[in-house]
């Protein structure tokens, strides 16, 4: 017999391990993939399925609690990764405005659809959140902060590539189609960027270039008390 000692499985392998029994639970007990012709098992289709429901659920969850990922170009921040504020205008004759630019793939999905894309991903997040019986959709101005994790680019260059995380929105419509948004419709942070301001920086921003005359309801029990805080509602007697 070898004298020879294997190493120690690292880290990682431990926490394969762990995804794959995981995944194993997906399996109905009494159905196992076949092994040959004539015997019964998951089909590898049905397996795929089971997979996508999965990382798709996880994606979901994540994209509560942190916001979904997406990518945009700035220019090169120096030391500086605070969360800036931008606003992307959905509807024709919008203008955007702010120190970023989102990409393309923050708007398309698989397929180039928008459901799936990371706007939507925040949208439904919040709808799942809230209980709401509709995701917001494209359409609208929106105000959204961006949390950069990390950029790269080419020295002072105006087009360094950011990725992070979409942590807030606040979206505004204009309902009587007069050409000016008047209504703030839907308010939301990801739950881990909560209590830090960033849903009342956007509000403030929104208070600074649109003439807005109300806040949308139902209100979940945070954004009347936000609203409140910040003069957007009437405090009780």
């Amino acid at each position: 017999m070898s004298d020879y000692e294997f190493p120690e499985a690292p880290e990682i392998e431990d926490a394969y391990r762990a995804a794959q029994r995981a995944l194993l639970g997906i399996i109905p007990p009494e159905r196992t993939l076949g092994r040959g012709e004539g015997e019964e098992g998951l089909h590898i289709t049905e397996l795929i399925s089971h997979l996508r429901t999965l990382l798709d659920e996880a994606e979901m969850t994540a994209a509560g609690k942190l916001g979904p990922i997406v990518n945009w170009t700035a220019e090169r921040r120096e030391g500086n990764w605070q969360p800036i504020p931008i606003g992307v205008g959905l509807n024709e004759g919008a203008h955007d405005f702010g120190d970023a630019e989102l990409s393309q793939s923050a708007y398309e999905g698989p397929g180039g659809a928008w459901h799936g894309s990371p706007l939507e991903r925040a949208a439904y997040a919040y709808k799942r959140e809230a209980g709401w019986d509709f995701t917001p959709d494209d359409s609208g101005f929106w105000l959204l902060m961006l949390a950069p994790v990390h950029g790269f680019g080419g020295g002072d260059s105006h087009d360094w590539l950011y990725t992070g995380h979409l942590v807030g929105f606040v979206i505004l419509h204009d309902r009587d189609r007069d050409g000016v948004y008047e209504s703030v419709a839907h308010i939301w942070t990801a739950a881990a960027w909560r209590r830090r301001g960033i849903a009342r920086r956007l509000l403030a921003e929104a208070r600074s270039r649109f003439a807005f005359t109300g806040v949308e309801g139902p209100y979940t029990a945070d954004s009347e008390a936000l609203l409140r805080a910040v003069g957007e509602l009437e405090t009780e007697d």
